[in-house]
């Protein structure tokens, strides 16, 4: 396995200071404003840092590593800007003004996506009260709910039986944009904040009955990322607002966060602060030792499961399926590795990169101003849906994997839909 030494305190300094360096000169380049890439950039650094406790610890209590390269750490730092470029060119855009979409066809769609919530509520409150008192009462329960929803989701055979269900889960994602985006409207409509927000309580709640915490932590980024790429067009008396809002829903969640987290990690030899530590700071040093040296690749069985199933091509049913089909790979995603590993691990270093640059030039392209500080609805969700990935992929993995391939596709066909209803609203106009 080799020693852990000096020469690796030397390589994790180096992509620290790379990242640190890099986040320097996009807040000069916004003049030490605060925007999503700032925070995600920030994210970046300091990841590797908390990671550190656990990594250089001798006595460390999970995980077993080998020496540090330097050459995986300047890959990860590169493929981590290139998938930024297009949230830092709307921070460097200075945002703010979002040309809003005809609001009738936005207010169709958040009836709709409303409904099929609360049409959700009885069901997720029943199974929420048996997790929530489970996890509370008993020291054992978060880790048995977490491998049962692991294994349910491994046993789902892709039957439609609840369309309702299958509309909450899939533009989700856009729940927190929209609750923003509504707030920032001169004439507010309540039912839609009040209808968006509850959408947020319930699939952070939902998430926590399962055993969940990486869902309530990436719906926890989602929020952050969504208040910052909108807080330009938030008014004074609603920033104070949403801050109470944000203030208040972090105290509602801690409490079962924590007796989640001391259930599933409470009685291990590192204890609760250990198992944070790990989670937070695992991700860039497990990329280090093993994403570009995995033994082997998943040929998109993780990152694009059901995009392959649509094209008829093979492709294993769930998380469990997929470790057990590539068992003998150094890596599986049992453990972070962050975005960048996941791709790595699924299509190999060469192709990844090809891949997000790729995801960048377009990105740029597809996202980009119509006016000075100013951007179209429907180009403002797709860049938002590019800043989740970056938030979200730094500590962890692709969130939008296996089913939640169907969320990008929500994603993008919400995008085409309000993309098309903007040409036509321009048609008599010069092309933009």
């Amino acid at each position: 396995m080799g020693e852990i030494g000096s020469i690796d305190i030397v390589y994790a300094l180096i992509y620290i200071v790379l990242m640190a360096c890099i986040f320097w000169r996009h807040q000069r380049q916004i003049d030490w404003r605060w925007g999503a890439g700032s925070i995600i950039l920030l994210t970046y650094v300091l990841y590797p840092i908390v990671g550190a406790f656990w990594f250089f610890d001798p006595n460390r209590p999970y995980g077993e590593v080998v020496p540090l390269r330097l050459f995986p750490f300047i890959y990860l730092a590169l493929m981590e800007w290139i998938a930024l470029r297009p949230t830092l060119q709307y921070d460097r855009n200075e945002i703010q003004k979002i040309e809003p979409p005809t609001i009738l066809f936005l207010n169709i769609f958040a009836i709709i996506y409303i409904l099929c919530t609360l049409m959700q509520i009885p069901n997720i409150l029943s199974h929420m009260a048996d997790g929530l008192r489970s996890i509370m009462m008993d020291s054992d329960a978060g880790a048995d709910l977490y491998y049962e929803s692991q294994s349910e989701d491994s046993n789902y055979d892709g039957a439609i039986s609840n369309i309702p269900a299958i509309i909450f889960n899939i533009f989700s994602p856009l729940a927190f944009f929209l609750f923003f985006y509504y707030l920032t409207l001169e004439k507010r409509r309540l039912w839609a904040i009040l209808g968006f927000g509850v959408c947020i309580l319930i699939k952070s709640f939902h998430s926590l009955s399962n055993g969940q915490r990486t869902e309530v932590t990436m719906s926890v980024f989602n929020i952050i990322i969504a208040y910052l790429a909108l807080k330009p067009m938030l008014s004074q008396q609603v920033k104070r607002w949403v801050r109470v809002i944000l203030i208040s829903l972090a105290i509602l969640i801690t409490i079962p966060f924590i007796a989640l987290s001391i259930s599933r990690f409470g009685e291990e030899e590192g204890g609760l602060m250990g198992g944070v530590i790990y989670y937070t700071g695992e991700a860039p040093y497990y990329f280090n030792n093993y994403a570009l040296d995995a033994d082997g690749i998943r040929y998109g069985d993780r990152t694009c499961n059901v995009f392959k199933k649509f094209i008829g091509l093979s492709s294993p049913n769930g998380i469990f399926d997929v470790r057990n089909t590539y068992y003998d790979m150094k890596m599986d995603d049992s453990i972070f590795s962050t975005f960048v590993g996941d791709f790595v691990l699924d299509f190999g270093g060469t192709v990844t990169a090809i891949l997000f640059i790729l995801f960048s030039i377009v990105f740029c392209l597809l996202t980009r101003t119509n006016a000075p500080n100013q951007i179209p609805f429907h180009r403002a969700v797709l860049v938002y849906f590019a800043m989740t990935v970056c938030m979200e992929g730094g500590m962890y993995l692709f969130n939008y994997s296996f089913e939640a391939n169907l969320q990008i596709l929500a994603v993008f066909i919400f995008y085409l839909l309000f993309g098309l209803e903007y040409l036509l609203r321009h048609r008599h106009h010069e092309p933009v």
